[in-house]
Formats: C-alpha cells, structure tokens, sequence
C-alpha cells in the first residue's frame, strides 16, 4: 500500500483541468486547435526533425485535439461513404491503424511568461507515445502510457521563451484491450464493433500552464454536517503544493470560498517536492460555515454551487492561482438487506437513484454541444443519475452535471484487460496504480460525483490491487463512498459492494421486475446495469443507417447494427412482440408495435424500483442511456436524439410525483421523489374496454410523506372486460392540477415466466400476454391544434389534442418536423407523447425547441395512431396526420 501511495504523489503527473475557470489563473492554455496528424507509414521521418521548425506538413491532416486517428480522418473527410450507413464500418480497415500516428503542435508564449517554469499536461493519451519538444525527445512510450492517466512534463528546459516551439507526439495503438493480458486501454466489451483505431489518439486535452517556482493544484473542499442538522457545514481544504525547482522552497498558500472565507499556510517545500496541504476546521474555524448554500440532487432541492480559490505567493510575488465551483454537500452509503443492497445518503437523505448508462462516440469525439443535449435528455426524463463505465469524459460533461444536479457513478471497465489483474506485470500494475491517483485527483472535487467502483462484473481478483487501489483513494481523501465492483460480490478487502448487475440484458415482460424479489434483475439491491434488452428506433432514424431495401429485422445490415456475441440479433425481442402484438405485416407496423412494447417494458422497470425503494431496492441504472453509434439495442433515445418509445416510457416512470399500477398486487400507487410532504392528493383510476365503454371508476383523497410510497387501494375484479382493456390512472394535487396521467393496456392473460430457465442475460417466458386485439381497435376521431410561441433563442408550441370519438385514441404520437414533409426537429422536448386519451378528454402538451435545430421553414406538427379516423377528424394549420 506505501507503494501505492508513493505511485498517487509521484508517478501520478497531475491535472490543472479547471477549464471554466481560466481567467483567475496566471498562465493556462488548452492546445486545442491547428494540430496536424499524419500517419509514420506516409511521413517515416524521425521524431526529432518533425519537431523542429520549418518541418514541412503541407501534406497532413488539419485536426483539434481531442481525436482519435479515424475521428481525424473523417473530419477532413477522407472517407467518401458513411461509416454508420450499413455495413461501412468494415470499409474503415486500413494497415495504418496498426502503426503509430504523429501530431504535431505549433505553439509560442507570450512574453509575459518568459522565466517561468513550464508545464505541459496531457490529460489523455491512448495508447502510449514518445514526446518531442523542440528537437528533443522528453519523454517516451514507457512513461507515456495509459489512457485514465494524467502527465505533467516539466519543459522549462526546452521551451523558448521567444519565437516559436514544435510540439510531436508519435501515438500507438493499444492492443487487445478487450482481452486478459491485453493493454489498459478503452474497452467496449460486447456493446459495438471495435473502430479499427482502437481510439488511437490524444483522447483529453493538452494543456500549458506557467509557474513562478512554486505552485498549488488540486483543490478539494470536502463537508461533514452534525446530521441531521444542516446548519452548520465544517469544511476541509486540501491540495497540492509542488516546488518546480532544484532547491528548497518557501511560499504562502491563500485561500478563498465564495469570496468571504479567507483562510493562508506558510509551506516549505523540498526540492521537486510535492506535499499535501491541509485546512481543518479546527485549526481554520472560519471553515465552519453557517447556513451555507448546498448543493442537492435536482429532485432534492437546489444544486448550488460554490467556489474555492487557491493560490501560491512567494514575497509580493503570485506564482499561480486556480479555482473551480464545489458543493457543499456530504454523500455517504450503508448496506442494506443482509449486505444485498446499498443505500446512498445525501446530506442526510436517503435517495432512490435511478438513471442510465453513458456511452460516448465510438470514435471519441467530444462535443460541448452533444454533451449539453444529452443530459437535457437525461433531465428530461426525470433520471437523476449517470453511470460511466470506464468511459472517462471530459470537464465539460462533470461541468454540467455539477451544475443539473446529476449524480455519475463511474469506475472501471468490465470483461478486458482492466478485469484480470492478475495478469498485470510490474509495468501495467504502474500503469493502473497511477490511473487511479489521476481519477482521484481529477475528479473528487466534482459534487456530482457519487461513488467509484474499482471493478466492474467481478472485484479486482488480485486482491492486493484493490487494497492499492483503496489506499490511493483513502491518501487522496476522495470523498465519497467506493465499492469493490458493479456485481454483487463479496471482496476480501472491502466486503460486499451492495450492488448487483445480475442481468437481464434482453427482453422481459414489464411483470418480470416486480416478480423477482432477490435472485434475478427484479426490483431489489442497486442494479448498476439493466435493460429490457432492444429499444427499436424509427423509421425516420432506421432510415439514416440501414439501407430500405435492408429494413428487416433478419437483414445482414440490421443484424450488424445490433450488439455483438450474445446480443448480435433482437431474436427475443421480436418473439415476444410476435407472441404479444400479434406478427406484423409490414415493417411498418412492426416498428409501430416495437415503440408499444419498449414503452410499457422500460415503464415497469423504473416504476418497480420506484414502488420498492427503501425497502430492498436503492437504485437502478438503465443498460444504457445511449450508444456509440447507431444501434438497435440499449437505448433511451436513439444515435440521433429521437426520443422514441422506451424514452417516454422511461420520462413517464420517473415523474417525480407519480401514479403507477402494479402488475403484481393489481393496485394503484404513488410515488413521490420530492423532499416534501403532499396531503389531499386525489387518484382516479377508471377502466376502459376496447370499444371505449366505462367499466370502472374510483377516486379517493389520500397523502404521501417525502421521498415517499402509498398504496392507494387495489383494483376489484371486473366483469365483462374486453380482450385488451385500458387503465387510465389520474393525480391531481389539493389545489386541482393535475401532476400525473398514467395509462396501461391489459389483457386478462398474463406474461408468464419461466424462471428455472432464466440465464445471465435474461429469464424466457412459459406463456405471453396477448394484445392482438390493439390491430382492431375501432376507430376514433381527433381535433387538434396547436399556438406557437417563439422567441430569440427557442420556440414553444402548445399542442392541443381531444379525442372527439368513442373509442380510446391508442398511442398517438406527437412529431415537430423543421416543414411539411421535412426532417424531425432534433433536439426537441415533447411534455408528453404517445398518448392515450379516453373519449371526450383533451391533452395540451408542450413541445419545444433550439431554433437553430428548426432549420429555415415553417414548423409542421405531424400526428399519427394506433386507431385514427383521419379522414373525420380535424387539424389545424402548420400541421396534419402522417399518412
């Protein structure tokens, strides 16, 4: 464990990755644009000539850092096809991917800089490379190596202060991440093909920053409340004081919290020394902050966000100063149900997390944008956590989860190299060890942060490894809880990690999740991964990757575009929707049917855990929020942002006050996710047959206690139900607003399962549920019409839907399209959307967007029903029914 320790202060070469704070810093620079790329194989020239001035480059490729070797290739369009249409991925192949990549950086400092130590940060090297600077090689592939890594080189040097510096990396691959023995790269698992690249490349930034012999990094404010109380925060500060220089070294280290606290430490540092610096409580009490503002998840309360200064002084002089936002906030977590399950604790509250998976672009190209739209998404459907499997993003994706109050789980990866430690030699176990110390420091002060799994499927099996890794963690003082792996295991360092990831991965029908009660996926313990299995796009998507005359769902293209091994095929999937719906008889309605059935799957998935929370179930995290490209499977919306079915079935779960049905008790209940106590709640529940008939009809005034359960009151038996019946659940609020409809079709046969047949990835069924009757739905009428609101930077349309008929309309989907007969608007954010609606009931759902995502025509509303009478009904302008 010394050992361990000694890699986190020593081998680790840290982070400055404070990236929304440059303007209080002395000296920082991101190295982003006017790199260029080249392949050895077309440029053999050595290391030293291409890193000096005047090198000619008139011939490479014009990049931004981050990429990746094929993300920077595709960027200056060498590639004449899509690689996401089809089969293409497979054109991509290429003899160079195997060999090393140069990037080559031109770069001055301004003179404000000259005699001042420098430092160049990578933040993000896969695989490993050998460093140029001016003619000289500064570092090699057997210190840079390992993509999770952080490095600081020291060029003081090497740099010129005036004129021009030439910056080289020569890049190489990893090998075999995805296999013990292989390299402690990115892995995918079976989630996608491998990009031929293995995402060789500069995967995080590179950076400059300047310092006057001395400096401080790493800022780390950690909270400890007198629980339940939250009146009094008592903060700690730590960080890093480091000397760039060959002598001994005093300073003073000043600190700053919301620009009130005022707190400074002399320090004295050894040569090169780098040394931990610590302001207590108790010896700081200005550090015990009285009605602080604090940082809550968005269902809690207010994410608010604080901020820490820093800075070294040495006489009158400033050598660096650095700031980054912090929460006030204390997480913790305790095991639950015999160490089955494990409960995280916010600021004293105890929270029923659930969320989905991260995926990043399979070539890892970053963007601002993309990651601002996708957790709009995640916001949008009420998830309140992340999960990262050994996907670390950049500061901008931490950034804005600080700021949505968005919780991230994250660790490493499962299945490859990273899985059997045990085959480590001496070098990877370095490599690992100083992973770890970088992930520490980057990323403890990140109030989003919740817990870090230092396994994946199974604890580390080399048990020395995870105690490295734990005392890394402990010496760094992250501050949050930490488990052994993502499966439920017991470890013999850090006992049982309370989660489980016990499957399934593919198809199961919506009563599957309240039916297992603690062997299986079911609603109990933290499930970490999980998933209904396929999450069909639609056509309009379907369109953008697979060829039309490709669009099934035994076609070589479809198959292709599904996951690999086990999950290359929706074979489950697509027997339970022929067995359930009925077997289409187009793609079209297979399509139809498929949003159907993944909208009443994912529904039952996030409300069972909701319905079970606390009492054996602490969490649980869909398999996955979205993929690398363009798939069939493990997804809330798909590779082009369209929130199709699973989407809104999973935003529908999640309401945070919420009415629901149990499959398994036949009853009706509320889950509330809000710190606050509602009285006179009123739940109606009313029953519809086929034909649109009422059967049924109760409503009562009930409350819920915070972050609470309550069942309502069960359903009785009914008479005379047709073959598919309808279920509409209602709540309002005492003052009359409604906060949740909710709408489910039944059949009086029930999904069976076969549990002794169950497997790792999903339990068969012995009988299935038939809804064959929603093909003769008699059809109704609709009225519609919509107003729009724009402004400079969005646009809002109010879409106002009444079922003028008497039948229930069945899932009417709602779709902005940028003009008539034009593209879907994407992003957009439906309040609702395939929607049920009983006879005479009326909808006004809000629909809005970017304007920059419009395009230049009139936005068009385009409905379409499972049972629509078009030719009766009527729709106003700007919009009509899809054909």
């Amino acid at each position: 464990m010394k050992k361990a320790i000694f890699l986190a202060l020593m081998c680790f070469t840290a982070l400055q990755g404070f990236s929304q704070n440059e303007e209080t810093e002395n000296y920082r620079v991101v190295l982003k644009d006017d790199w260029k790329m080249q392949s050895e194989v077309t440029d053999a020239t050595p290391g030293k000539a291409i890193s000096q001035p005047g090198y000619q480059t008139a011939d490479w490729y014009k990049v931004s850092v981050p990429t990746t070797v094929i993300a920077g290739l595709i960027a200056n369009k060498v590639y004449n096809f899509d690689p996401f249409y089809g089969q293409n991925f497979e054109k991509l192949t290429d003899a160079r991917m195997d060999k090393p990549w140069w990037f080559r950086k031109e770069f001055t400092l301004p003179e404000t800089e000259n005699g001042k130590n420098v430092v160049l940060k990578l933040h993000g090297i896969n695989y490993k490379a050998n460093v140029w600077l001016n003619g000289v090689l500064i570092a090699d592939s057997t210190q840079i190596i390992g993509p999770f890594r952080i490095i600081e080189l020291d060029i003081t040097r090497h740099i010129k202060y005036k004129g021009e510096n030439i910056l080289a990396i020569e890049v190489k691959r990893p090998f075999n991440p995805q296999k013990r023995g292989g390299d402690l790269a990115i892995d995918y698992a079976d989630w996608i093909h491998y990009p031929p690249d293995f995402n060789n490349g500069i995967v995080n930034n590179v950076e400059l920053k300047t310092f006057r012999k001395v400096g401080v990094e790493y800022p780390l404010v950690t909270t400890k409340f007198d629980l339940p109380s939250l009146a009094v925060a008592h903060l700690q500060v730590d960080a890093m004081a480091v000397n760039y220089t060959d002598k001994p070294e005093d300073a003073l280290i000043k600190g700053k919290i919301n620009g009130t606290i005022t707190f400074e430490q002399k320090v004295h540092l050894m040569p090169r020394e780098k040394k931990q610096i610590t302001f207590s409580p108790a010896a700081y009490p200005q550090l015990n902050v009285k009605n602080p503002p604090i940082w809550w998840p968005w269902e809690y309360g207010k994410p608010e966000l604080s901020r820490i200064q820093l800075s070294m002084v040495q006489g009158n002089e400033l050598s660096n100063e650095i700031s980054d936002n912090f929460g006030i906030r204390e997480v913790t977590s305790v095991l639950i149900d015999n160490q089955k399950g494990r409960e995280f604790i916010i600021n004293g509250k105890p929270i029923m997390l659930r969320g989905a998976a991260w995926s990043p672009d399979i070539f890892e190209r970053r963007s601002k944008l993309r990651e601002e739209q996708e957790l709009k998404l995640v916001r949008d459907m009420n998830m309140n956590i992340v999960r990262s499997e050994g996907k670390l993003e950049d500061d901008g994706f931490y950034d804005l989860c600080d700021k949505e109050g968005l919780l991230v789980m994250s660790g490493w990866m499962c299945c490859g190299a990273w899985q059997y430690p045990e085959k480590w030699d001496v070098a990877k176990r370095s490599i690992a060890m100083s992973s770890d110390s970088s992930v520490m420091y980057w990323l403890r002060n990140k109030p989003s942060m919740l817990v870090w799994l230092n396994g994946s499927d199974m604890v580390p099996r080399d048990k020395t490894v995870e105690a490295d890794w734990l005392a890394i963690e402990a010496d760094l003082k992250w501050p949050n809880p930490t488990a052994g792996s993502a499966a439920l295991n017991i470890s013999k360092v850090s006992g049982s990690t309370g989660v489980k990831m016990a499957g399934p991965y593919d198809w199961v029908p919506p009563a599957y999740w309240e039916a297992d009660t603690g062997k299986y996926g079911g609603a109990w313990s933290f499930a970490t991964e999980i998933s209904p299995g396929p999450s069909i796009p639609p056509y309009e998507s379907l369109i953008k990757f697979i060829p039309k005359d490709s669009l099934s769902n035994k076609s070589a293209d479809w198959l292709y575009h599904c996951g690999t091994g086990q999950f290359g095929n929706t074979k489950i999937f697509d027997t339970a929707l022929y067995a359930r719906y009925g077997t289409p008889a187009n793609m079209s309605q297979y399509l139809t049917e498929a949003q159907a059935q993944n909208y009443e799957g994912n529904r039952a998935m996030m409300e069972a855990y909701g319905l079970k929370k606390y009492a054996n179930a602490t969490g649980v995290v869909q398999w996955m929020l979205a993929n690398a490209w363009p798939s069939l499977i493990w997804h809330t919306y798909d590779y082009y942002l369209y929130p199709a079915g699973t989407y809104f079935g999973m935003k529908k779960s999640m309401e945070p006050l919420h009415v629901m049905y149990s499959y398994k008790s036949n009853s009706v209940n509320i889950i509330n996710s809000y710190l606050q106590t509602f009285t006179g709640l009123k739940v109606e529940a009313t029953v519809y047959n086929a034909d649109g008939t009422q059967k049924f009809n109760k409503e009562i005034t009930t409350d819920v206690a915070e972050d609470g359960i309550k069942e309502c009151f069960a359903l009785p038996q009914i008479d005379g139900l047709s073959d598919v019946y309808f279920l509409r659940l209602e709540l309002k609020n005492a003052a009359g607003a409604v906060k949740s409809i909710n709408w489910y079709w039944l059949s009086a046969k029930p999904d069976e399962l076969n549990w002794k047949k169950s497997t790792w990835y999903y339990t068969p069924q012995k009988s299935f549920t038939d809804y064959s009757a929603l093909k003769n739905l008699p059809a109704t009428t609709l009225s519609i019409h919509h107003t729009t609101t724009k402004t400079d930077g969005s646009t809002t349309q109010k879409i106002t839907v009444t079922n003028t008929g008497k039948s229930v309309a069945f899932f009417v989907h709602l779709r902005a399209l940028k003009e008539k007969g034009g593209d879907d608007i994407l992003p957009v954010i439906f309040e609702d959307n395939y929607l049920l609606l009983a006879p005479g009931e009326t909808r006004v759902i809000d629909c809005s967007y970017e304007n920059r995502y419009s395009g230049e025509g009139t936005p068009y509303i385009l409905v379409s029903g499972w049972n629509l009478d078009k030719a009766n009904s009527k729709i106003g302008e700007d919009a009509g029914f899809d054909k």
